[in-house]
């Protein structure tokens, strides 16, 4: 039968102190507003990386487990490229160089999409196609934004990854709108303040080599010189500028034999014209008539194969001599061409003082040749391919803020206490804007501004009372008066010890453990009536008891009051009831006391944490022979693809491409992998001792001659790229 228990609560008393406490931690209930997101800074990585020159890069993770890459902000694009796998040849070198290589199919999150062409800047000659997916993208341990557009890239076109800025969604066929990275940051987990971000390329001859400054909802105002200039971006939210005039001056002596005047023009302002600022490209796109300035001014020649000005080999013109000229570029900005309201900016030209290292495409050069010194421009062959570049963001700092449309140009500052320190301003998303928000809290601003003044009226009410108590308290204390048994506080009962006398209550008794009343003050005890104390019957106790080894003697009262060994006086009892007592111990259930028996159990089974299935490798090894993800197919074989199959690929590039986007199928008429839901479709290729054979439709320059037969893996129909040197792609001395 179960036994039931009371628990006996004793009195609390209050002090002033203990009601001070409990009115803080009310208050500290009430409702709290959730604190506003703060900007935030992209770890720029430690190495320059580039064949085109030495570029600042942006630290990301991609996938799970995270795959650590290095890319350059895109201010076009709204998407993210990698490179992929059979982007190099096998060795860690390429790897190094070209920002590290990411393997989709070790990715538990990678969600397929299929090839498409990648359809980025088709005015300045971009071109190829990418393995797209969905993905998690991380910036650093606390940012982490899933189901973001991958793309993963093979072609040397594009020598390192990126990530786009832009803020246009992508949309697959057939499938739903797909928000970019900055949209992402608010709509699904109100990272930023807005969509705007701060932009300045680094500059590796600045200093000892100043990184690249990329802030996510704000700026760094210590890393630019601010100015009252603003933009407007363009219809498809493009940083587009007007170029009024460009210059150069020279601080030497005496001023280069064919300079008219010092400063000299070089774009004036009856060229003026809309330029759109691309961090993906390093070059100047300029008007013809400027380039020609530009050469005539420097000494430079064009070459026809890179396409690109370079110094003359008789020695007329270097970039030593460039140097010892201190030369000055000016640019001229406004909204409009032909404004008035302008701003100048300054470059030096050390910021077009750049290098051509293997395997920029064209290049007359392998992997041991040494670089080959260039200016950054290129000749537009109309206004669509009007560009600036990369070069020209090492000495400015761009602000892009798509909330309010506009964005502004400012000169960077190369101060060791700006680089080395971080002064972030937030760019707070206005009233009205066009661009979705955070998800909403279910409370209106003016519910939320009167639960706030309410909290307080009600704060200063309670803090009243609470005052008028403790004085009122003190008050009656001085007056005289029998003295009162002191009683116990709050905190003082919380720091009881652990002996005093409260009421005591134990657990449901069995006829193992019978139960006992409370034992406190409050519980009196009733006993039997009686003037005779009377003890209760008592069981027989074995003779052998008050025997020891050394005889009769030992069993006096000394054995028998030994602590260790408590027992009862001396009852007279029949040998008969001794021999009952010891046989009813002998008969007791409880068994006899043996200890654990140890299992020595061996098993044959793998470690968890053994090679093949270590959580560090990313993946399980697999014994599948491993095959190009672009040029073939799982059993190794070529895929063959017509210009037509090709040409006929859509891009998600932009929302009005998903009306031409059509069933996926890869070259030759496979099936893509995004119609399978095995990710094992997409393999890893297996270096084994040689690169991955070029794939039709990556426009991968990878490819190693006399290894294969190049006719038998491109489709008919596409140009062979000739190879002036006769050479094969491999960083392997």
């Amino acid at each position: 039968m179960r036994s039931s228990y009371h628990v006996r609560f004793a009195p609390v008393s209050w002090s002033c102190g203990d009601l001070l406490i409990a009115l803080g931690l009310i208050l500290s209930l009430g409702p709290v507003e959730a604190s506003n997101p703060t900007p935030i800074v992209a770890t720029t990585s430690t190495d320059f990386f580039g064949y085109d020159g030495l570029w600042s890069a942006i630290s990301i993770r991609v996938g799970s487990p995270e795959q650590y890459l290095s890319v350059f902000p895109s201010t076009l694009s709204q998407e993210t490229w990698v490179v992929g796998p059979a982007g190099c040849d096998g060795t860690t070198v390429c790897q190094s160089k070209r920002g590290g290589l990411f393997s989709a199919n070790e990715s538990s999150s990678f969600k397929p999409r299929g090839f498409y062409e990648l359809n980025f800047d088709p005015q300045l000659g971009g071109s190829g196609f990418g393995y797209y997916g969905l993905d998690t993208l991380s910036l650093d341990d606390a940012t982490s934004v899933p189901d973001q557009i991958i793309a993963v890239v093979n072609s040397t076109d594009y020598w390192v990854g990126s990530l786009g800025l832009g803020v246009q969604q992508t949309r697959f066929s057939g499938s739903e709108a797909i928000s970019p990275l900055l949209s992402s940051l608010i709509q699904k987990r109100n990272d930023i303040p807005s969509r705007s971000y701060g932009y300045t390329a680094g500059a590796i001859y600045r200093l000892k080599s100043v990184p690249a400054s990329l802030v996510l909802g704000g700026v760094d105002a210590n890393r630019f010189v601010p100015n009252d200039m603003s933009f407007t971006l363009s219809q498809d939210y493009a940083p587009i500028v007007a170029v009024n005039s460009i210059s150069v001056s020279s601080g030497a002596e005496s001023l280069p034999s064919n300079w008219g005047s010092n400063p000299l023009t070089l774009l004036d302002l009856s060229q003026a014209d809309l330029f759109t600022i691309d961090s993906s490209t390093p070059f100047l796109w300029l008007p013809e008539p400027a380039c020609d300035a530009f050469a005539n001014a420097l000494n430079l020649t064009y070459d026809d194969t890179l396409q690109l000005y370079l110094f003359p080999s008789n020695g007329s013109s270097s970039p030593d001599a460039l140097s010892a000229w201190n030369l000055t570029f000016t640019f001229t900005l406004s909204n409009l061409p032909g404004s008035s309201d302008g701003i100048e900016l300054t470059l030096p030209y050390d910021a077009f003082d750049l290098q051509l290292t293997y395997p920029f495409p064209n290049l007359a050069a392998n992997f041991t040749s040494p670089p080959t010194n260039y200016f950054p421009l290129r000749k537009a062959a109309n206004s669509t391919q009007y560009t600036i570049g990369r070069a020209f963001l090492q000495e400015t700092y761009l602000t892009v803020d798509y909330e309010r449309n506009n964005f502004s140009i400012s000169q960077a500052v190369f101060t060791l206490d700006a680089v080395s320190n971080v002064n972030l301003l937030a760019i707070s998303r206005p009233d009205g804007s066009i661009w979705p928000g955070p998800p909403e809290t279910g409370l209106s601003t003016g519910a939320k501004i009167g639960i706030g003044l309410g909290a307080g009226i009600g704060a200063l009410l309670a803090l009243g009372l609470t005052l008028w108590f403790c004085f009122r308290k003190r008050g009656a204390s001085g007056s005289p008066g029998p003295e009162k048994e002191k009683r116990r506080s709050l905190l003082s009962r919380l720091q009881r010890n652990p002996d005093s006398k409260t009421s005591v209550s134990e657990l449901l008794g069995d006829k193992r453990h019978p139960t006992e009343v409370p034992a406190d003050p409050s519980v009196s005890r009733f006993e039997l009536a009686s003037n005779t104390p009377i003890e209760m019957p008592a069981g027989p106790v074995s003779p052998s008891f008050f025997e020891s080894n050394e005889g009769p003697r030992r069993g006096s009262a000394l054995m028998r009051n030994d602590p260790r060994k408590p027992a009862e006086l001396e009852q007279q009892h029949s040998t008969k009831a001794a021999e009952a007592a010891a046989s009813e111990r002998s008969g007791s259930p409880v068994p006899p006391y043996s200890p654990a028996e140890i299992n020595n159990r061996f098993s044959s089974s793998i470690s968890p944490y053994s090679v093949r299935h270590s959580h560090a490798f990313g993946t399980v090894s697999s014994d599948d022979q491993g095959v190009s993800p672009v040029g073939a197919s799982r059993d190794g074989h070529s895929r063959q693809s017509s210009n037509a199959n090709s040409r006929s690929m859509s891009s998600p590039i932009s929302p009005e491409m998903a009306s031409r986007s059509q069933a996926q199928q890869l070259p030759g008429g496979s099936t893509s992998p995004a119609m399978t839901t095995s990710r094992g479709s997409l393999l890893v290729p297996q270096l084994n001792g040689r690169p991955p054979s070029r794939s039709p439709s990556s426009g991968s320059r990878f490819v190693e001659e006399g290894l294969g037969t190049v006719s038998e893996e491109r489709p008919p129909g596409l140009p062979v790229r000739p190879n002036p040197q006769g050479t094969r792609f491999s960083w392997e001395q």
